[in-house]
Protein backbone atom coordinates (compact mmCIF):
# COMPACT_ATOMS: atom_id res chain seq x y z
CA UNK A 1 0.00 0.00 0.00
CA UNK A 2 1.31 3.84 -0.40
CA UNK A 3 1.73 6.43 1.68
CA UNK A 4 -0.94 8.13 -0.02
CA UNK A 5 -3.53 4.96 0.68
CA UNK A 6 -1.95 4.52 4.25
CA UNK A 7 -3.06 8.30 4.96
CA UNK A 8 -6.73 7.89 3.53
CA UNK A 9 -6.72 4.75 5.71
CA UNK A 10 -5.68 6.52 9.30
CA UNK A 11 -8.20 9.77 7.91
CA UNK A 12 -11.09 7.33 7.71
CA UNK A 13 -9.85 5.39 11.20
CA UNK A 14 -10.04 8.89 12.78
CA UNK A 15 -12.99 10.04 11.15
CA UNK A 16 -14.85 6.76 12.54
CA UNK A 17 -13.36 6.91 15.93
CA UNK A 18 -14.90 11.05 16.56
CA UNK A 19 -17.90 9.89 15.21
CA UNK A 20 -18.50 6.84 17.48
CA UNK A 21 -16.89 9.24 20.83
CA UNK A 22 -19.34 11.99 19.35
CA UNK A 23 -22.35 10.31 18.60
CA UNK A 24 -22.34 6.63 20.16
CA UNK A 25 -20.11 7.02 23.73
CA UNK A 26 -19.59 10.50 24.31
CA UNK A 27 -17.64 11.79 26.79
CA UNK A 28 -17.06 9.04 29.36
CA UNK A 29 -19.06 10.27 32.31
CA UNK A 30 -17.65 11.20 35.85
CA UNK A 31 -17.51 8.68 38.84
CA UNK A 32 -20.63 8.96 40.85
CA UNK A 33 -19.45 10.40 44.15
CA UNK A 34 -18.99 7.63 46.81
CA UNK A 35 -21.93 6.34 49.24
CA UNK A 36 -21.95 7.55 52.43
CA UNK A 37 -19.89 4.98 54.84
CA UNK A 38 -22.25 3.38 57.52
CA UNK A 39 -20.51 3.75 60.88
CA UNK A 40 -18.73 0.88 63.10
CA UNK A 41 -21.23 -1.12 64.91
CA UNK A 42 -18.74 0.40 68.17
CA UNK A 43 -18.61 3.75 67.71
CA UNK A 44 -16.47 5.01 70.45
CA UNK A 45 -12.59 3.75 71.68
CA UNK A 46 -12.40 0.44 72.65
CA UNK A 47 -11.92 0.81 76.06
CA UNK A 48 -15.15 2.50 76.86
CA UNK A 49 -16.16 -1.14 76.89
CA UNK A 50 -16.56 -2.55 80.36
CA UNK A 51 -18.78 -5.39 80.32
CA UNK A 52 -19.76 -7.78 77.17
CA UNK A 53 -22.93 -10.01 77.30
CA UNK A 54 -23.77 -12.62 74.91
CA UNK A 55 -27.12 -14.05 75.44
CA UNK A 56 -28.21 -17.71 73.49
CA UNK A 57 -31.16 -18.93 74.63
CA UNK A 58 -30.97 -19.79 78.58
CA UNK A 59 -26.87 -19.34 77.98
CA UNK A 60 -25.21 -16.02 78.69
CA UNK A 61 -21.63 -15.44 78.51
CA UNK A 62 -20.34 -12.58 80.21
CA UNK A 63 -17.25 -10.44 80.65
CA UNK A 64 -16.46 -7.68 82.68
CA UNK A 65 -13.36 -5.54 82.70
CA UNK A 66 -11.88 -4.71 86.12
CA UNK A 67 -8.31 -3.18 87.31
CA UNK A 68 -6.83 -6.58 86.43
CA UNK A 69 -8.21 -7.50 83.25
CA UNK A 70 -11.04 -9.05 81.69
CA UNK A 71 -12.95 -11.34 84.18
CA UNK A 72 -16.59 -13.85 83.90
CA UNK A 73 -19.20 -13.20 86.91
CA UNK A 74 -17.71 -15.56 89.18
CA UNK A 75 -14.04 -13.73 88.65
CA UNK A 76 -12.20 -15.94 86.78
CA UNK A 77 -9.87 -14.59 84.00
CA UNK A 78 -10.59 -14.29 80.71
CA UNK A 79 -7.54 -14.81 78.06
CA UNK A 80 -7.42 -11.06 77.10
CA UNK A 81 -7.25 -11.67 73.27
CA UNK A 82 -10.53 -12.99 73.15
CA UNK A 83 -11.98 -9.98 74.44
CA UNK A 84 -10.23 -7.38 72.79
CA UNK A 85 -10.21 -9.14 69.16
CA UNK A 86 -13.89 -8.97 69.51
CA UNK A 87 -13.95 -5.34 70.61
CA UNK A 88 -11.49 -4.37 68.12
CA UNK A 89 -13.60 -6.23 65.40
CA UNK A 90 -16.97 -4.58 66.20
CA UNK A 91 -15.05 -0.98 66.32
CA UNK A 92 -13.73 -1.85 62.65
CA UNK A 93 -17.23 -3.51 61.32
CA UNK A 94 -19.94 -1.44 59.64
CA UNK A 95 -22.90 -3.26 57.50
CA UNK A 96 -21.81 -4.81 54.28
CA UNK A 97 -25.74 -3.88 53.05
CA UNK A 98 -29.27 -3.72 54.12
CA UNK A 99 -30.62 -6.70 52.94
CA UNK A 100 -34.34 -5.92 54.39
CA UNK A 101 -35.39 -2.23 55.46
CA UNK A 102 -38.61 -3.99 56.86
CA UNK A 103 -39.04 -7.55 57.14
CA UNK A 104 -42.00 -9.47 57.03
CA UNK A 105 -40.67 -12.93 58.75
CA UNK A 106 -37.25 -12.10 60.10
CA UNK A 107 -37.57 -15.75 61.32
CA UNK A 108 -35.98 -16.18 57.25
CA UNK A 109 -32.51 -14.44 58.84
CA UNK A 110 -32.68 -16.45 62.29
CA UNK A 111 -33.93 -13.20 64.25
CA UNK A 112 -36.50 -13.10 66.38
CA UNK A 113 -37.86 -15.13 69.14
CA UNK A 114 -34.66 -17.69 69.89
CA UNK A 115 -32.31 -15.02 68.21
CA UNK A 116 -28.16 -14.22 69.89
CA UNK A 117 -27.85 -11.19 71.55
CA UNK A 118 -24.60 -8.89 72.21
CA UNK A 119 -24.46 -6.30 74.10
CA UNK A 120 -21.57 -3.84 74.95
CA UNK A 121 -21.73 -1.85 77.75
CA UNK A 122 -19.97 1.16 79.22
CA UNK A 123 -19.32 2.31 82.69
CA UNK A 124 -22.28 3.89 82.96
CA UNK A 125 -24.37 0.50 82.11
CA UNK A 126 -25.85 1.95 78.55
CA UNK A 127 -25.26 -0.43 75.75
CA UNK A 128 -22.82 1.09 73.54
CA UNK A 129 -23.58 -1.99 70.79
CA UNK A 130 -26.65 -3.60 71.20
CA UNK A 131 -26.84 -6.48 68.53
CA UNK A 132 -29.92 -9.48 67.55
CA UNK A 133 -27.65 -11.45 66.13
CA UNK A 134 -29.26 -14.23 63.52
CA UNK A 135 -28.22 -16.91 60.96
CA UNK A 136 -24.85 -16.78 58.53
CA UNK A 137 -25.88 -15.87 54.53
CA UNK A 138 -26.30 -19.00 52.27
CA UNK A 139 -22.44 -18.21 50.89
CA UNK A 140 -21.17 -18.19 54.76
CA UNK A 141 -19.27 -14.87 54.04
CA UNK A 142 -21.82 -12.85 56.64
CA UNK A 143 -23.88 -12.62 59.57
CA UNK A 144 -27.64 -11.29 59.75
CA UNK A 145 -28.11 -9.18 62.53
CA UNK A 146 -30.38 -6.22 63.34
CA UNK A 147 -29.54 -3.02 65.91
CA UNK A 148 -31.21 -3.03 69.07
CA UNK A 149 -35.04 -1.30 68.51
CA UNK A 150 -34.53 -1.45 64.69
CA UNK A 151 -36.46 -3.88 62.42
CA UNK A 152 -33.99 -3.57 58.88
CA UNK A 153 -31.73 -6.61 59.01
CA UNK A 154 -28.43 -5.80 58.35
CA UNK A 155 -25.20 -7.85 56.56
CA UNK A 156 -22.34 -8.06 58.46
CA UNK A 157 -19.39 -9.14 57.59
CA UNK A 158 -18.59 -13.23 58.33
CA UNK A 159 -15.82 -11.85 60.88
CA UNK A 160 -18.06 -11.05 63.84
CA UNK A 161 -19.55 -14.61 63.74
CA UNK A 162 -15.77 -16.11 64.18
CA UNK A 163 -15.01 -13.48 66.80
CA UNK A 164 -18.15 -14.76 68.59
CA UNK A 165 -17.34 -18.43 68.25
CA UNK A 166 -13.48 -17.70 69.63
CA UNK A 167 -15.35 -15.72 72.28
CA UNK A 168 -17.49 -18.90 73.09
CA UNK A 169 -14.87 -21.11 73.10
CA UNK A 170 -12.84 -18.89 75.00
CA UNK A 171 -14.97 -18.16 78.23
CA UNK A 172 -13.38 -19.46 81.41
CA UNK A 173 -14.66 -22.71 82.54
CA UNK A 174 -15.49 -24.41 78.62
CA UNK A 175 -13.19 -26.86 77.73
CA UNK A 176 -10.86 -25.58 74.86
Amino acid sequence: MSARGTGVMVALLAALAGYLWVFELGPIPAAPPPAAEAAPLLPGPPTAVVRIEVAEGERHTIAFRGEHGWTDAAGRAWPESAVTDLIAALGALRPLEIIDPDPTTPGDFGLGPGARHLTLAGADGRPLVALELGERNPAGTGLYARRAGESAVLLMGALLGWELEKLRHAAPGTDP
